[in-house]
């Protein structure tokens, strides 16, 4: 696929991914997007102002109806060391949220601990979960800098009402 491998050549590595599927609402794509170049990060971040926010987006109508998989496999070829893809789906244009699917490009699984202490007590679980776009940055760069896990923000969304990381509170 021509535009991830131009995705893969051209992204800063401290942009995160950001693939359309969902063709459907022009408007909605541009929301997802003004979102996620809000900055990222708590008051106490830069200057009380949060880090900025990047983001590399692939808008190719080729990719349309594509799969989660399917994208996360194309992706992977393309760009082997990317922590973590996120995919502009159905699902985000149509949520007044426009969570992304924040997907986890690491092949080894994902485990939550379950409040025991020792790997006996640890399930696997996901490798995805929806973010809000403002977060999303945050969750690539820590991911690249490997400062957390991404079963931290997946623990977080998982315990949301909606399901939604909308931050660490």
């Amino acid at each position: 696929m021509e535009s991830l491998a131009k995705a893969a050549a051209e992204r800063d590595e401290t942009d995160k991914l950001v693939v359309r599927t969902h063709f459907g609402d022009d408007r909605a794509w541009q929301a997802v997007l003004a979102a996620g170049l809000e900055s990222w990060g708590d008051e106490d971040d830069q200057d009380d102002e949060g880090f900025e926010s990047t983001t590399y987006a692939v808008d190719d109508p080729a990719l349309a109806g594509w799969s989660v998989e399917q994208v996360r496999e194309a992706v992977a070829e393309q760009d082997p060391n990317l922590p973590v893809l996120f995919v502009a789906d159905e699902q985000t244009m149509l949520a007044s949220h426009h969570a992304l699917l924040a997907v986890n490009m690491d092949d080894e699984p994902n485990f939550m601990d379950n409040g025991e202490y020792g790997t006996e007590h640890l399930t696997e679980f996901g490798r995805q979960f929806r973010i809000v776009p403002r977060h999303a940055s945050g969750v690539h760069v820590n991911l690249w800098l490997a400062n957390m896990d991404f079963t931290d923000w997946a623990q977080t969304a998982g315990a949301s009402p909606d399901g939604v990381f909308h931050d660490f509170d």
